[in-house]
């Protein structure tokens, strides 16, 4: 059961990586407003949270988790493809809006897949095997942009190949069986722990979705990188996150409070990194480290999650959570795209930018003390390896 869900995890991140990297670099470089940019930046969590919501009631509510799985993921190739052909800022903005739509019900299927088959003793290890697996996916998937973006940069290809890649990723799931659950009642306590967890992620999301938009026009606007150099800096991202996640999944499992608290404390440095980008070459030695941060967010707060949510519910609750997630980020990326129009206009672009991401930093750091006030005393957070 598990290799056809493992085999279908590579190969729907190499579908991923393949195009989905480069949506905002896509829009940035076709002339968007900094508006614009905040809002394709924003909306692929939002938007793709919001369906999920409603798919993952459907899952959970008809079990037909992977039918959900394979469905959406035809539906989504499908819409890669007919993204190939166009480049028009709002035209790509209305598409982009489309895909996470249909990312977000397909989402609703696989995490509730996913979910209902992992082990609540060794969560952080097996999501972590997982985790590599899309980490995996999307290296080989940048790896080949990158060679196809050093002879041909064009975005048409790319995204007919996510496309591609995306239908074979649901054949490679046929097959696979429906698990059964046992849906189990919510309890006054996870009730209360969830409402605790929604309310910190969404008050950290907004300085997370801050910076989103000022990283994408500093590597465009600032940088000055191709669509070559890029494609490079995210290989670099994805090798430093294969490298570091086994050993982040066993601390996960280890310690669960841990691995929350410096998987948001460590997204703190890249909005103080970001203001001294320059040169493509700043983002490739940042990108060796990033793999830390990178690597916590596949596993930890997933985890924690699917700790305090019932059987038979994941598929709603990791929704809700996306949607808590999408709302306060999607926050976030507009306000910094706003503001950085209002500063650009008495100030230089570097110094706009720096002004928005040393409040972005100490929101994200003053956000992540937070995350320790959460319940963990009735969670898995010190089992044995």
């Amino acid at each position: 059961m598990r290799d056809r869900l493992k085999a279908h995890t590579f190969w729907n991140s190499l579908a991923n990586n393949v195009a989905s990297p480069f949506v905002g670099f896509n829009v940035t470089s076709s002339g968007a407003s900094d508006i614009l940019i905040g809002y394709v930046q924003a909306i692929s969590t939002l938007a793709s949270a919001v369906s999920q919501l409603i798919g993952g009631s459907i899952a959970d509510r008809t079990g037909k988790r992977v039918a959900i799985t394979i469905l959406f993921s035809l539906v989504t190739g499908l819409l890669w493809v007919g993204s190939a052909f166009f480049q028009a800022p709002t035209f790509l903005a209305i598409s982009f809006t489309a895909i996470t739509l249909a990312i977000g019900l397909y989402s609703a299927g696989w995490t509730s897949v996913v979910g209902e088959a992992s082990e609540s003793a060794h969560r952080g290890s097996f999501l972590s095997s997982f985790a590599r697996l899309t980490s995996a996916g999307g290296l080989i998937a940048l790896i080949l942009t990158t060679i196809i973006t050093a002879f041909y940069p064009s975005y048409t290809v790319l995204y007919l190949l996510s496309g591609a890649f995306l239908v074979l990723s649901a054949i490679i799931l046929r097959g696979q069986k429906e698990q059964r659950v046992e849906r189990e009642p919510l309890s006054g306590e996870e009730s209360r722990d969830l409402r605790k967890y929604y309310i910190v992620t969404g008050f950290y999301g907004v300085f997370w979705g801050f910076a989103w938009p000022l990283f994408t026009i500093t590597t465009v606007k600032i940088a000055k990188m191709t669509l070559f150099e890029y494609s490079l800096a995210q290989v670099i991202a994805v090798a430093s996150t294969i490298a570091f996640q086994p050993l982040v999944g066993r601390l996960v499992d280890k310690d669960r409070r841990r691995g929350v608290f410096w998987g948001r404390m460590g997204l703190v440095v890249y909005p103080l990194a970001y203001m001294f980008v320059s040169a493509p070459w700043h983002l490739y030695a940042l990108n060796l480290f990033s793999g830390i941060t990178n690597a916590l967010l596949n596993v930890a707060f997933v985890a924690y999650l699917y700790d305090i949510s019932p059987a038979g519910h994941r598929g709603k609750y990791s929704a809700e959570f996306n949607l808590v997630t999408g709302i306060s980020t999607m926050a976030g990326s507009l306000t910094a795209a706003y503001a950085l129009s209002v500063l650009s206009v008495g100030n230089t672009l570097w110094l706009s930018l720096a002004y928005l991401y040393v409040i972005a930093a100490v929101g994200r750091f003053v956000a992540a003390f937070l995350h320790l006030r959460l319940p963990f005393n009735g969670v898995n957070h010190r089992l044995p390896i």
